[in-house]
């Protein structure tokens, strides 16, 4: 199923700190590029949401099998193709 809303890509964006933006969200530890391609839609918000998730997410606070459910759970609630 595709999501809904049709994700901002890298090459679509003029903006750099957006695109770098959705280069480490496809490349770094979170490895999504639906999800923040489609938050960039708005880039304001991912530019200030991106540093929020690290300090939730990163530095291995929560343990790597955890994430992983809770981005499945995410997904399933979401109703999107992850």
């Amino acid at each position: 199923m595709a999501s809904r809303i049709s994700p901002v890509t890298r090459e679509e964006t003029q903006d750099k700190e957006l695109r770098q933006l959705l280069q480490e969200g496809a490349e770094g530890w979170w490895r999504d590029t639906e999800m923040f391609g489609v938050i960039g839609r708005v880039p304001d918000l991912l530019k200030k949401i991106v540093p929020v998730f690290g300090a939730f997410f990163g530095g291995g606070r929560i343990e790597p099998h955890v994430f992983e459910m809770m981005r499945v759970k995410t997904g399933q609630m979401n109703d999107c193709a992850y």
